[in-house]
C-alpha cells in the first residue's frame, strides 16, 4: 500500500495490486535470499566478519555496495520528511533493478565455482551484507519478512540482537555506509544503458539472448564515454551474448543511402526517358549519392548521352546497413549485427539444449551439486551442436556422460528445440 500512495491519501484497497507487489517486489526479494541461502548452505559459508575489504573487491561488488549506500542516503532524506511512499519505492527499485536483475544475474557463475577463492568469498560477503542491510531498511515496511530474513542471516552470528527491530536503522553517517564510488556508479549506469538498448534490439529482431551474435556497434562521439564503456566491455559481452564490441564515430557507418526518383520533377523534363533514368537513379552507388549531395548535381550516362540530375530530382533516404538493427538513447546509438553464421547457430542450439537439461534438473528435484548423465535422440543438426560443444554442456549441466542413446534416464522428456525434435533423458550419478 505504501508504494502506491502516501498513507495520508485515501486509497481504495486493491487486492490485485497487493498480489502484484507481492509478486514483483517481495517475490524478487525472497528469490534473491533463497539463491544466497541455497549456495551458502552448499558451500558452508558463514559470515562472522568481512574477510575482504571493500576496496579489494571486484568492481561489480563495489558498485552494489556504493549503490546500496546511495539508497541509504536517499531513504534517510525521505524518512526525515516522512515520505514513506518514495522510501518504499526506492527500496523496491533497488531490489528489483539493481540487486536482482543486474547484480545477481551477472554474478551467478561466481557462486557456481567449485573453489572457495577470493572472488567467490567476495561475492558471498557482498550479497550477505546487502541482504542484511535490506532487512534493516525494510523493517518499518515489512516487519515480519524483514525479521525472518534477518534471523536467518544472523542465526550463527555472535553478538547480534534478537530481532531486526532491536537494531539501529541504517544511516548514511555510520562508518559502514560511507563508501561511495560515484565514478563507478556512472560507468555502470552507462553500461546498463547499452545493455538495455541491446536487449531491445534482440526483442525487436525476435532473437533470443541464448543465440550468440557476432558484434555490437556502439556510436559514442565522446571519447570519455567510449572509454567508460570499454572498461566494462566484458559485462556487456556476457549480458548480451555478443562476441565483440566495435566503437564507431560516425552514424554513416551504420547506414546506407538509397536514392528514390522524384517523378514530379523528372517526368515533365525527361518525357519518354524518365523510366530509364529512374532505374539508373535507384541503382546509384554510395559514392555517387555522396557526390550528388556534395556537388548538388550528377551526370548520368544513358545510352551514350549525359543526362544531368540535381538534388531536386531525387529523394535520398538513409536505411540501416544490411544485417544491422539500430536504436538510440540520449548520447548513445547502438547497432546489433543480427546475421547468424553456422558456428553461431551451432552454439545457440547447444545453449538451448543446456537450457532444457537445466529445466529437467529442476523438474526432477535434483540438487544444484548433483552430477548427472544425459541421454538424447535428436536430428543430425542438433546432434552436431551437442557433439561439437560437449565440454561446454558438461560444465554447464554437471554432466559426466552425454550419450546419443534414447530410452535411458530416470527422467525423460520430449522437446522442440528451435524446430528440432529432441528426446532427452537424465539420471543422477549415484
Amino acid at each position: 500500500m505504501l508504494t502506491v500512495s502516501p498513507p495520508w491519501v485515501p486509497t481504495r484497497f486493491d487486492p490485485d495490486g497487493v498480489v502484484e507487489v507481492v509478486r514483483k517486489f517481495l517475490g524478487t526479494l525472497i528469490n534473491v535470499y533463497s539463491f544466497f541461502a541455497m549456495y551458502a548452505n552448499v558451500d558452508g559459508f558463514r559470515y562472522e566478519k568481512s574477510q575482504i575489504p571493500v576496496e579489494n573487491r571486484p568492481e561489480i561488488d563495489r558498485w552494489l555496495l556504493s549503490t546500496q549506500n546511495k539508497l541509504i542516503a536517499q531513504i534517510d532524506q525521505f524518512l526525515r520528511r516522512y515520505d514513506m511512499t518514495k522510501a518504499a519505492r526506492a527500496i523496491a527499485n533497488f531490489v528489483i533493478d539493481d540487486l536482482s536483475n543486474w547484480y545477481v544475474r551477472r554474478c551467478r557463475r561466481r557462486f557456481w565455482k567449485s573453489e572457495m577463492g577470493h572472488d567467490k568469498i567476495s561475492a558471498y560477503e557482498t550479497l550477505y551484507e546487502v541482504l542484511y542491510n535490506l532487512a534493516k531498511l525494510l523493517a518499518p515496511f515489512t516487519p515480519f519478512i524483514a525479521d525472518e530474513i534477518y534471523l536467518n542471516l544472523t542465526r550463527n552470528k555472535q553478538g547480534e540482537p534478537e530481532s531486526v527491530h532491536l537494531t539501529f536503522y541504517p544511516k548514511p553517517a555510520m562508518p559502514e555506509f560511507r563508501f561511495r564510488d560515484e565514478a563507478l556508479e556512472e560507468r555502470m549506469d552507462l553500461v546498463r544503458k547499452v545493455v538495455i538498448l541491446g536487449r531491445a534490439l534482440r526483442n525487436e529482431s525476435g532473437i533470443k539472448v541464448r543465440q550468440p551474435l557476432s558484434r555490437l556497434l556502439v556510436l559514442a562521439k565522446d571519447q570519455t564515454v567510449r572509454e567508460k564503456i570499454a572498461s566494462m566491455k566484458n559485462l556487456i559481452l556476457e549480458e548480451l551474448n555478443i562476441k565483440n564490441i566495435e566503437f564507431i564515430q560516425d552514424v554513416k557507418e551504420l547506414t546506407v543511402k538509397r536514392a528514390v526518383p522524384n517523378f514530379k520533377q523528372l517526368g515533365p523534363r525527361l518525357g519518354k526517358d524518365v523510366k530509364a533514368v529512374a532505374e539508373r537513379i535507384r541503382s546509384l552507388s554510395q559514392t555517387e549519392i555522396e557526390s550528388l549531395e556534395k556537388q548538388g548535381e550528377l551526370k548520368l550516362n544513358l545510352d551514350g548521352r549525359e543526362i544531368p540530375i540535381s538534388l531536386e530530382d531525387v529523394e535520398i533516404k538513409s536505411e540501416s546497413s544490411e544485417g544491422l538493427v539500430v536504436q538510440s538513447q540520449d548520447e548513445l546509438t547502438v547497432a546489433l549485427d543480427i546475421r547468424v553464421s553456422e558456428d553461431l547457430l551451432i552454439e545457440g542450439l547447444a545453449r538451448e539444449f543446456v537450457n532444457r537439461v537445466q529445466n529437467m534438473r529442476k523438474e526432477a528435484g535434483l540438487d544444484v551439486v548433483d552430477r548427472i548423465k544425459i541421454y538424447y535422440q535428436t536430428s543430425d543438426k542438433l546432434s552436431k551442436a551437442i557433439e561439437k560443444l560437449a565440454d561446454y554442456i558438461r560444465n554447464e549441466t554437471l554432466a559426466e556422460v552425454i550419450s546419443p542413446d534414447s530410452g535411458k534416464g530416470t527422467y525423460s522428456k520430449e522437446w522442440n528445440i528451435d524446430g528440432e525434435k529432441a528426446i532427452i533423458g537424465i539420471e543422477k550419478v549415484s
